[in-house]
């Protein structure tokens, strides 16, 4: 009997075929839609934190050759990148960021480019150790709960908000292998699945990737 995968995000055609290819049935959506606020103030500071590609959009709107930006995930950094920015650091996860700045660049002052949903861990721990952070919403997501009448083998996963949505839509799926894009979602997965599998690289394609080995053992 044919598996099949569960994306929590909409995939590009090349990401598609990746998994098609491996013989795995497909299903895709996007589990958070974005909306994209134009309503905020320019940044007050020089250093900018973003922790979702999300922002970027947003950072285009207020990016000036003064800036230095800090950033979570490589997919978040070569997108940067193809933008013309560099960030100065690029970190795994939000809390390793956080021990980044707080340890060296604790002179400094931040401008978060985030949503109201973001969670609060870098914020809260910035703010414990005494950094100015300014928090500008520059998007705002909406968890959309859909359900399904199938049970999935697998289901990549690729926020802590993705989780909360699909499995209280879904509790039927509580046997399928959660793939997690990195531990934050994955410590998040937890709260609702047995088996939780973390990808190696925080990016689609390896989380893909890491769902079609673990469908094949």
């Amino acid at each position: 009997m044919q598996h099949s995968l569960l994306s929590t995000k909409h995939l590009t055609a090349s990401q598609r075929e990746l998994v098609l290819n491996s013989g795995l049935g497909l299903v895709d959506y996007d589990i958070l839609k974005i909306h994209q606020l134009d309503n905020y103030q320019p940044p007050s500071h020089q250093h900018l934190i973003i922790t979702s590609s999300n922002a970027i959009p947003g950072l285009k709107a207020v990016f000036g050759i003064h800036h230095k930006v800090y950033c979570v995930g490589q997919q978040t950094a070569s997108k940067l990148q193809e933008m013309g920015v560099a960030p100065v650091y690029t970190a795994n996860n939000a809390k390793d960021l956080a021990e980044y700045l707080i340890h060296q660049q604790k002179d400094q002052s931040f401008s978060y480019l985030c949503s109201p949903q973001r969670r609060k861990e870098l914020p809260d721990l910035l703010q414990a150790a005494g950094i100015t952070l300014e928090e500008l919403f520059v998007y705002e997501s909406v968890a959309v709960m859909k359900s399904f009448d199938r049970i999935f083998a697998a289901v990549t996963f690729y926020s802590p908000r993705g989780v909360d949505a699909f499995a209280k839509a879904n509790p039927h799926d509580s046997k399928a292998i959660a793939i997690c894009i990195g531990h934050t979602t994955a410590a998040k997965a937890r709260e609702y699945y047995d088996q939780v599998v973390v990808a190696r690289l925080q990016s689609v394609e390896n989380t893909l990737v890491t769902a079609i080995k673990a469908l094949r053992t």
